[in-house]
């Protein structure tokens, strides 16, 4: 049986539903690419840490705080004495970026909002200094451990509680007409 050779109204929608469904994931792709930074070229620098706890591959690098690439690589060296240097990461940051990034740049691990997220965030250079080119490495700048600072708040409530029960005992003596007073 012959097929017939002209196209029907209804072949017709179709087709243009599919057309219009295509361009519209095609522009969300582009979109989401470009807020994502999906689609620019970057390049590799290196950085040593004692430990990544809270990092991971894939997590964010930040450029004075500006989102600027991504962990691409977290490798455990071989044991050494060097307590500063048991992990290798390898980031890929913007090339757009590179002009921030010089040889007085620091990097440190810090939280990103409420629920710990940890994120990379490389202080930028001063112009004087040369810009670091891809396979360099990162100073690390010491950065602030909540985890010690809750220990030390945890002691220090603890303290304030001793107080008070001593501070009690002393009143309630008075209270009753104990001791000198």
């Amino acid at each position: 049986m012959k097929r017939p050779t002209f196209i029907s109204w209804e072949q017709l929608k179709v087709g243009l539903v599919i057309v219009v469904a295509l361009v519209i994931l095609t522009i969300g792709m582009v979109r989401l690419g470009q807020a994502a930074n999906l689609f620019s070229k970057r390049y590799e620098l290196v950085a040593f840490v004692p430990n990544a706890n809270g990092l991971r591959e894939g997590g964010g690098v930040m450029v004075a705080g500006q989102l600027a690439g991504t962990i691409r690589e977290i490798e455990f060296l071989e044991p050494d004495a060097d307590t500063a240097r048991n992990l290798r990461l390898v980031l890929a940051v913007d090339e757009r970026m590179q002009e921030q990034i010089r040889t007085n740049s620091s990097v440190r691990i810090r939280t990103q909002g409420l629920l710990g997220d940890k994120v990379l965030d490389i202080n930028p250079g001063t112009p004087t200094e040369a810009l670091l080119q891809p396979g360099d490495t990162l100073s690390l700048q010491p950065s602030l451990d909540y985890e010690a600072v809750i220990a030390q708040a945890s002691e220090a409530v603890d303290d304030v509680v001793t107080l008070a029960g001593d501070l009690k005992s002393i009143t309630g003596g008075i209270v009753a007409g104990e001791g000198t007073i």
